[in-house]
């Protein structure tokens, strides 16, 4: 019997859905049906009863009074809190709200033109983010104090009132050199020097890409850059990397694919520091962190 509906009279009915291809965790699934349960499919449509009938070679009704007692005894076991399973296509319970659950555990594609198809990974490919040059911060000359030049600024205006006050008596003229700038000339020649500013040098700080790696042996948690499943495209990363200042490491193979690491550490709080500084630096890069056991 071929049918994407099966009924069970005064239980509930069986539905195969389409479901398309789908790619999870780098693995392709091909299209297939799923199962779900609908307890609202309550009415006899006579298939389920004609299968059992022809199958077995009994006539319609004692398939019928068969399948009542069928149904009789999977609602006992319900109402019992045990598991009603269906082989090769999923089992029924009651969750803690009292509602019929349905969990599909169907084991093969249903569906006739995956026939063939099967499930399989893949490698994932990523794109390499190459590591910013390093870079220099130099020293700057110190900016000239605003205080100077504007002492410099009143020199020049006093400089040309100094030489046409010197034309005219002094000693006639006291009174009005009192109240010229002159005064203001005397403050100021007679004004404590400013000192000069003291300008702090700065040291240079170079940045690479680099950093120093502790002992081999003292290092548990990496960040991984990449995975790879043949030996020379791992070699090749690993060669990559060092060219870039890191220190590539093949630390095995998992789920058949290499492990290949960028950096160590021997604290998972370093390595979740320098994760993050890679992460906001290049986001698509994908790198995460691996613990030695």
């Amino acid at each position: 019997m071929l049918s994407d509906c099966v009924i069970i009279p005064e239980f509930g009915g069986f539905v195969a859905n389409y479901k398309p291809a789908t790619i999870e965790n780098n693995q392709f699934f091909p299209p297939a049906k799923e199962i779900a349960f609908n307890n609202k499919l309550v009415s006899n449509d006579g298939l389920l009863i004609n299968y059992i009938s022809d199958n077995e070679g009994i006539n319609y009704f004692e398939a019928k009074q068969k399948l009542d007692n069928f149904v009789d005894e999977i609602l006992l076991n319900l109402e019992r809190n045990r598991n009603v399973y269906f082989e090769g296509v999923g089992y029924l319970h009651y969750d803690s709200r009292e509602n019929l659950q349905f969990e599909p555990q169907v084991k093969q594609n249903l569906l006739v033109e995956s026939y063939g198809l099967k499930n399989f990974t893949y490698e994932k490919l990523y794109q390499r983010q190459m590591p910013k040059p390093a870079f220099k911060i130099e020293n700057r000359e110190p900016v000239p104090v605003i205080f100077e030049k504007r002492q410099f600024k009143k020199l020049i205006v006093a400089v040309p009132i100094l030489l046409a006050l010197a034309l005219i008596p002094v000693k006639n003229n006291k009174e009005y050199l009192a109240k010229s700038d002159l005064g203001m000339w005397e403050a100021l020649t007679q004004s404590a020097p400013v000192p000069a500013p003291t300008v702090e040098v700065q040291r240079v700080a170079e940045f690479t890409a680099s950093t120093a790696t502790p002992a081999v042996e003292e290092l548990r948690y990496f960040i991984i850059g990449g995975s790879f499943k043949s030996d020379e495209n791992a070699s090749k990363f690993i060669q990559q990397l060092n060219q870039q200042g890191y220190s590539g490491r093949d630390l095995g193979i998992f789920n058949g694919l290499h492990r290949i690491a960028m950096k160590g550490f021997p604290t998972l709080e370093e390595a979740q520091k320098e994760l993050n500084v890679m992460r906001a630096e290049h986001p698509q890069s994908g790198v995460w962190i691996h613990i030695n056991q």
